[in-house]
């Protein structure tokens, strides 16, 4: 596991870091290690608080420096494992809201998966069915997947043992121009012999 340098005793087995910050971090420690990275993360600096850390020693596989920290989009979990070799452990999980609550509002979402997940297509598919606010169809799937893919739409993020799919429709003029163009040239057609999955309008 790697070690977080600025919080002696935390060790980390997972995580997931991007441009904009810390996007899912697992870590191992006593409770009073776990306290205190907590405490730091939302203290101001001048407090001591931390807002960027390394996670390992650069170089190191898997070793990852976090830009930022934005403690209020982060939700925190604690399990309490007893019965180990090093006595009485708290695992600690933080991962980004989206990751439960897509943002229909701004059309962001987040999908987590383990590293070494296979065919994600179903659970992005659901998952984008939750965060667009425009009525879509089932068989519709695999193409407008792609195309949204080909837009930039959907982001591939890799991390130590643990990945994700960003969803951003936050452009939604333009995938509303985009969806109304496949349909009027019949790549994706209305078929009333389909079951239909329409999301209500936001």
């Amino acid at each position: 596991m790697l070690e977080l340098p600025e919080v002696p005793g935390i060790f980390c087995d997972a995580h997931l870091v991007d441009e904009t910050g810390l996007r899912f971090l697992s870590v191992w420690g006593r409770d009073t290690a776990i306290q205190e990275f907590l405490a730091r993360l939302s203290l101001p600096e001048r407090d001591g608080g931390i807002r960027s850390f390394w996670i390992g020693t650069s170089g190191l596989e898997g070793a990852r420096f976090v830009p930022s920290v934005d403690s209020e989009r982060l939700i925190r979990l604690t399990a309490r494992r007893t019965g180990s070799v090093f006595g009485e452990l708290i695992h600690l999980w933080l991962y980004d809201r989206l990751a439960v609550d897509p943002d229909r509002s701004n059309g962001r979402a987040l999908l987590l998966h383990h590293s070494e997940a296979n065919d994600l297509t179903g659970a992005l598919w659901e998952l984008l069915k939750q965060t667009l606010w425009v009525p879509v169809l089932d068989h519709w799937r695999d193409l407008l997947l792609d195309h949204l893919d080909e837009l930039g739409c959907l982001t591939r993020l890799d991390g130590f043992r643990v990945g994700a799919f960003a969803i951003d429709l936050s452009n939604r003029e333009r995938i509303e121009q985009e969806v109304s163009f496949l349909v009027r040239r019949g790549q994706l057609q209305i078929d009333s012999k389909c079951d239909v999955t329409a999301l209500q309008a936001a």
